[in-house]
């Protein structure tokens, strides 16, 4: 039974190890399968398996260990993109302030442009990768027709 080494795809014939065509029906063998107990014992021959394992757990713990670091990097960034935007909504909602003080702006105009912004960005990641590019076109379009216009400065 151990000189059994793989069976023929096309009618299941037991063959011996080293075998290239099936001794039953003379198809060629298209998988060299060792028997599991040949594996094992060269195995114990070899290179230590507990060698090995050690090597694969130091690999991955390498692995982890800079995926943390770059995971954390990444936070560091995140979180200092999230204050960044918190200045600059801070200092776009004073600059708007003063702006409609001073009577130079329309605060409800302001925010129906922003809106509609709002509205045509979220149409455009909606829509697939290839049609997103057209309606960017689009939306550039409107935006430079409506700015060519009136200027809102005094």
């Amino acid at each position: 039974m151990s000189s059994i080494a793989h069976y023929c795809q096309r009618c299941l014939a037991a063959n011996p190890l080293g075998t290239d065509f099936c001794g039953r029906c003379g198809t060629r063998l298209m998988l060299v399968v060792e028997p599991n107990s040949l594996r094992f014992e060269a195995a114990e021959s070899g290179v230590s398996t507990n060698e090995h394992l050690l090597e694969r757990i130091s690999a991955t713990e390498n692995r982890i260990t800079r995926l943390a670091e770059r995971l954390e990097r990444s936070l560091e960034l995140v979180l200092r993109q999230a204050e960044n935007a918190s200045i600059d909504r801070s200092l776009l909602q004073a600059l708007v302030e003063v702006l409609v003080a001073d009577g130079l702006i329309d605060k409800g105009r302001l925010e129906e442009i922003w809106n509609e912004d709002r509205r045509q960005k979220r149409l455009i990641e909606s829509r697939s990768p290839g049609t997103k590019r057209k309606a960017r076109r689009e939306v550039k379009g409107r935006s430079s027709k409506k700015g060519s216009g009136k200027s809102t400065r005094s």
